[in-house]
């Protein structure tokens, strides 16, 4: 029996391995060539198609302003940008970024309207295929507004008004029989309302007592983030222990709040206190009683004896300046670079000047009508509409001020009157976010007899009340009078668009 060397064993099985080893290489190659083959024939196969859409299904406001379009594959962006089809038209400016479209609104979209995004017929960016056809849906959210109302069990207390459908239109009341709301202001989120009131059972003290609240409203603007909470979760914010609480003012950012009280042992103490977010008010030693604040909560400007204050409420504020000569603040833009100042002339007229963030002042108008209100049209800040009084003789030959409404045009310098308001000097005008209607109020008042009287800013009892809705033109194309009806909408008074 031949005996085989131990060492020529070990080379046999040396190589016996590495043919299994060969054989394994060799198998994950043709199955990895498999796969990249079957996955380069199933990419083809992969129709050319919209990846996502940013607003699909989505609800959208004013400070909605870019939507984005993301593609599978790379297109042809001129037959993307030639196919594109919005209904009802939304027009815009493109912008590429590899694969992803981003489109920005030149003007707000309409609020209650349904929108539908198109595309089709669009070409690949390297062969002659076609994009899969591309319909999405999306919406704006409801046309809704906030009001006091006046009659029964609405009588005094906040309410919604929902007239995205005006002829079913939806009632929300957000505060308790218990307390008398006498003003408010609307988060940019719609989510609360900043108000203040006071307790009707409270002997003669009514508005000395008033105190600050929030209420929930039940609306959530993205949904998917936080739960909704329900309508009319109250919170007090300040109360009235050794102040009187009067007019504040909100910011539009919704961070900072404004509060004019006065010492309830002094009355002479009198001065502004602001309110951060931490809910911790503090006095800025500044009296006044009109006042308006940056959209950005940093400044204030505040009408004081001989001029208007411009006060800095933050580090990057600016300085502190005064413009002499200035009667009140009316507002600042939406942008906040410029503020609104109105200025009583020697002659008796009244000017209505535009200061710019450098202090720069341009006169945009002047007249002989007391100037009440102004605010700008939303979409491109070019027009102002405002509230005047005219001076009526009575046919008992005394004489009365009847409020007009008219707007500005700032680059034509025009000033066009729109509607006669009589009967009522303290209008509230409400522009709608998307600048297409206009609210307005008419009360009617009497002598207060009651701690629970509904009360004016003039410390007057409403009796009576009405909520009006203004359709306005579109002045691009005309210069003469127009006749526009308002439509009456419901019994109450302060009307306010909800953002």
């Amino acid at each position: 029996m031949v005996k085989i060397p131990k060492k020529t064993i070990k080379i046999k099985d040396f190589l016996t391995k590495i043919q299994q080893f060969d054989w394994i290489v060799i198998s994950c190659i043709l199955c990895l060539m498999i796969g990249i083959s079957t996955l380069l024939i199933m990419g083809d196969q992969v129709p050319l198609k919209v990846k996502y859409f940013s607003w699909e299904g989505k609800k959208v406001g004013v400070k909605d302003k870019t939507f984005t379009l993301s593609f599978n594959r790379s297109v042809d962006t001129n037959s993307v940008e030639k196919n594109l089809i919005i209904e009802p038209p939304l027009l815009g400016k493109i912008a590429w970024q590899g694969r992803t479209l981003t489109y920005t609104l030149k003007d707000p979209p309409i609020y209650g309207t349904n929108y539908q995004i198109k595309l089709e017929n669009v070409n690949s960016s390297y062969n002659d295929e076609n994009l899969e056809s591309f319909v999405s849906l999306f919406s704006t959210r409801d046309r809704v507004f906030a009001y006091v109302g006046i009659e029964g069990e609405e009588k005094g207390r906040l309410i919604l008004y929902n007239i995205t459908n005006l002829n079913q239109p939806q009632k929300t009341i957000l505060t308790p029989r218990d307390l008398i709301v006498t003003q408010f202001k609307i988060y940019p989120d719609s989510e609360k309302i900043l108000f203040t009131a006071f307790e009707p059972n409270i002997r003669g003290k009514g508005l000395d007592k008033q105190e600050l609240y929030t209420v929930t409203t039940g609306f959530n603007i993205d949904p998917s983030k936080v739960p909704s909470q329900r309508a009319g979760k109250l919170k007090r914010i300040l109360d009235a222990n050794g102040y009187n609480n009067l007019s504040f003012a909100l910011s539009k950012n919704g961070k900072v709040i404004v509060v004019e009280r006065i010492n309830q042992r002094n009355n002479n103490d009198s001065s502004l206190w602001i309110i951060t977010e931490d809910n911790q008010p503090i006095p800025l030693g500044i009296p006044g009683a009109e006042f308006v604040i940056s959209p950005d909560g940093k400044r204030l400007a505040v009408s004081q004896q001989g001029g208007v204050r411009i006060v800095s409420l933050g580090g990057d504020g600016g300085t502190s300046r005064i413009f002499p000569n200035y009667e009140k603040p009316l507002g600042f833009s939406d942008n906040g670079e410029n503020l609104l100042l109105l200025k009583e002339n020697i002659d008796y007229t009244r000017s209505l000047t535009l200061i710019d963030q450098a202090g720069e002042s341009k006169e945009l108008f002047k007249t002989s009508y007391p100037i009440l209100d102004c605010q700008f049209e939303p979409r491109e800040q070019k027009e102002l509409y405002c509230l005047k009084t005219d001076i009526i003789q009575g046919d008992n030959g005394q004489y009365r001020e009847e409020p007009f409404l008219s707007v500005v045009n700032l680059e034509k310098g025009t000033d066009l009157p729109l509607l006669a308001l009589p009967n009522y000097r303290d209008v509230v005008l409400s522009m709608s976010p998307d600048g297409v209607a206009l609210l307005f109020d008419q009360v009617v008042t009497t002598v207060p007899q009651s701690s629970s009287d509904l009360i004016t800013s003039s410390e007057k009892a409403i009796a009576d009340g009405q909520v009006w809705l203004l359709p306005l033109p579109d002045l691009k194309e005309t210069n003469q009078s127009l006749n526009i009806q308002p439509q009456e909408l419901v019994f109450g008074f302060q009307p306010q668009w909800l953002p």
